[in-house]
Parts: C-alpha cells; sequence; structure tokens
C-alpha cells in the first residue's frame, strides 16, 4: 500500500500542504524544526487516530494558522492505494466553544470514503510502521512504553484488539471510581461483579491476542538478531500477564499467569483465562479497596527483552538494546506484512544517526522491498549515493516542500 495524495489544513506548522507521493522511498530532508517529524506524523495520526507523539490530539492543532473567526481546527486527508482498492480518508480535529474550564470542547470526526466512522473503523484502512529515535526507551523505559508499543502494533490489524482495548479503559476507569467510591462511603461490593465480568473478558482478549503476537514476534526478531549480531546473540521476548500479585519491577521476575493450558479449543482456553482474572479480581479486592485502584489486569503487564539470559533493560549497554529493538521493529514490519498480505508505509524518523553503518545498510536492505518508505534526515549525506539516486529527495523547509 501508499499514500498517493496527502493534504493537511492547520496541522502542527503546517497552514496548508497538498503533495502527492509516489510509491518508492522518499527523503525528507531539512534543517530541525521544519516540519519532517511533523508530515510523518501526520500519515500515523491517519492511520491510527491517535498521534505517535502526544497524548493530547489539541496540540495537533496550528492555533496561529487557524483562520479570523473561525473555531481552532485541522484538516488531515489521504488518497491510499491499496492491493484490493484505492480510499480516501478525512480526518478533522476542532475545537468548539464550551463551558468547560478552559472554554473549548474537542471533537475529531472521520470519514473513509465520504462515510462518517468511528476510530476503530481506520482499523485495516492504512498500516503503519514507525521507527523512531526513542524506539530504544521501549526496551530501557517503563512498562507502559512496552504494553503502549504491542498496544499501537496490534490495533492496527485487529479489529477485536482494539475494541477490547478500548472497552477495558473505559471498565477500568469506572471500575476504579466504584472502588475509591467503596472505601469512602462504604456500600454494597456487590455492586463490583458485573464491572468484574466486563473488565475479565476484556482483559482476557487483550492478554491472549497480546501473547499470539509476542510469540510470532519473537520467532522474526530473534533471526533478525541473530544476523545483526553476526550469530552471536539471540533475542527472546518475556511476556509477563500481570493477572496475578504485583507488577514485576525491572529486577525482579514475577511470573504471569501460565496462559499455556491443555484444552480442547479456543474458547475453553478463553474461559480457563478469564476465570482466573475473575479468580484473581477476588483475591485482590481488599488491597484493591485500599488502594481505589484495580491490581489485576493487562495494563499492568510486562515485556522483557533477553539475549543470551540478559535482560536488557537492566543490564543492557545502550547499543544493545537499539540492536534489540532494530529488529524487534523489523520484526514488525514482517509481522504486519503477513497479517495484512500486503507491505505497511514505513515511516523512519531521523534513526539513520542513531546507528552505525552495518545496522543502516542492514535497516534499508531490510526495508528495500516496500512499497513506500518515509524517511527524514537532516543529512541526506547520511545515506549512500545510490540510494539518493533511487529515492524521492523532498527538501522541507517551514512547513512548505520543494520536490
Amino acid at each position: 500500500m501508499h499514500l498517493r495524495h496527502l493534504s493537511l489544513t492547520n496541522f502542527r506548522l503546517y497552514s496548508r500542504l497538498e503533495v502527492d507521493l509516489p510509491s518508492q522511498a522518499i527523503l525528507l530532508y531539512g534543517d530541525n524544526a521544519q516540519g519532517k517529524t511533523s508530515l510523518l506524523e501526520a500519515i500515523y495520526v491517519l492511520a491510527t487516530g491517535r498521534s505517535s507523539h502526544t497524548t493530547s490530539d489539541r496540540q495537533l492543532i496550528n492555533w496561529l494558522a487557524s483562520e479570523e473567526g473561525l473555531t481552532p481546527h485541522a484538516r488531515l486527508a489521504a488518497d491510499v492505494v491499496r492491493a484490493d482498492r484505492s480510499l480516501h480518508i478525512d480526518m478533522v480535529l476542532m475545537l468548539e466553544p464550551a463551558k468547560t474550564e478552559d472554554g473549548w470542547r474537542f471533537r475529531k470526526q472521520i470519514k473513509v470514503n465520504g462515510a462518517v466512522v468511528r476510530t476503530t473503523d481506520l482499523i485495516g484502512q492504512i498500516a503503519v510502521v514507525m521507527f523512531l529515535p526513542d524506539d530504544v526507551e521501549i526496551v530501557s523505559g517503563s512498562p507502559a512504553n512496552r504494553r503502549r508499543y504491542l498496544d499501537n502494533a496490534l490495533a492496527q490489524v485487529d479489529v477485536d484488539y482494539a475494541r477490547a482495548l478500548d472497552l477495558y479503559g473505559e471498565v477500568l476507569s469506572q471500575r476504579n471510581a466504584l472502588l475509591r467510591q467503596l472505601a469512602e462511603t462504604g456500600g454494597d461490593l456487590d455492586q463490583l461483579i458485573y464491572w468484574d465480568e466486563q473488565l475479565a473478558s476484556a482483559g482476557t482478549t487483550i492478554t491472549l491476542k497480546r501473547q499470539s503476537m509476542i510469540a510470532e514476534l519473537e520467532a522474526l526478531a530473534d533471526r533478525l538478531h541473530r544476523d545483526l549480531t553476526h550469530e552471536r546473540h539471540t533475542l527472546r521476548l518475556r511476556y509477563q500477564p500481570a493477572f496475578n500479585a504485583d507488577l514485576p519491577t525491572a529486577h525482579v521476575y514475577q511470573p504471569g499467569l501460565n496462559l499455556d493450558l491443555p484444552t480442547r479449543s479456543p474458547e475453553a482456553t478463553f474461559e480457563q483465562a478469564r476465570q482466573s482474572f475473575l479468580k484473581q479480581l477476588h483475591t485482590k479486592r481488599s488491597e484493591e479497596l485500599a488502594r481505589g485502584s484495580t491490581l489485576v489486569g493487562p495494563h499492568r503487564d510486562e515485556l522483557r527483552f533477553i539475549a543470551d539470559e540478559i535482560d536488557l533493560g537492566v543490564y543492557g549497554s545502550r547499543g544493545q538494546q537499539r540492536t534489540a529493538i532494530l529488529a524487534m521493529k523489523l520484526a514488525e514490519v514482517h509481522w504486519m506484512r503477513e497479517k495484512i498480505n500486503d507491505w505497511p508505509i514505513l515511516l523512519l524518523d531521523e534513526v539513520m544517526a542513531e546507528l552505525d553503518v552495518h545496522r543502516r545498510g542492514f535497516l534499508l536492505n531490510q526495508i528495500n522491498g516496500a512499497n513506500q518508505a518515509i524517511l527524514t534526515s537532516t543529512d541526506p549525506e547520511m545515506f549512500t549515493a545510490e540510494f539518493r539516486r533511487q529515492a524521492k529527495m523532498v527538501k522541507v523547509i517551514r512547513g512548505r516542500i520543494e520536490i
């Protein structure tokens, strides 16, 4: 798949952009803070409905570029060519006057081929894999970084996962509010039963799908990691679902629920895991009431990167961590390609500057067959002359592009 045309209005520093994008490698180059990253971010937003750089959609709107007399808004649109069809995606982000603390209410409208859809309906329309300089934080950073990575990848190809994730977030918020209320004012603890059932069903879906994805990614990532390290080091992914006690720390492995249960069918596996989830919710109820927070579920899952039995998040060097995440992201490309039967669009933001010559060449060789790869750099000389001859060179200056 590839984006044939991209249109931006009042998005970040782009007051207005209309650009045709070829089906090939595209190198966006220019000084820092000119809009290269924002262009990749816009494509990511169109694919996933969320930003790769901020949790607040409001920050995507260019207030200064909004026309006088109109409410602040941004518009993103793209024509997408897939192996089986073409489509047009249109997204409007707007702030409307409201009686809120800051005087605004945010609203997002998404259309696919002219029909208004929900964010979850974007799943499968555009698939992207984004490489960022701080991807190394997936290995070395907090567990939330690793959960976010899993969610961003899975939610692009599995609508059931995306829906379970949305439901889980809503139920978790409601259940936590009820726990705090019961702790403060008392009441019938049976009020938790409904929320427990909802949480366990959505949470079990999330956990089982994460487990399956991680197993598939590990096989791909290990092979790529061996290639990157000249067969010197293996890479294993250790998934720790938090159906039980406390969140594992970076220094101590805490076994999660054993989901590899003998069973006759996927339905039975799901029900066994769901019942275990419910049992552990009941076991932790007193502690949850004391803390006013849910202590069981995939919002506390952990994923560890293990090279030759060494936890890279704790003991790995920066170079080892970067090699592991490069193998992981490339594995994601191959994994997603298999899931959607098409190349995802690859977005690489200044990642070459973080890699040595060997890893740069390995990365470019791995993505060579992609229908469309969009890369950014402040220094195009970092790429080989051969790559630059084959790529579409696009200069970015203050929210404008020069082809």
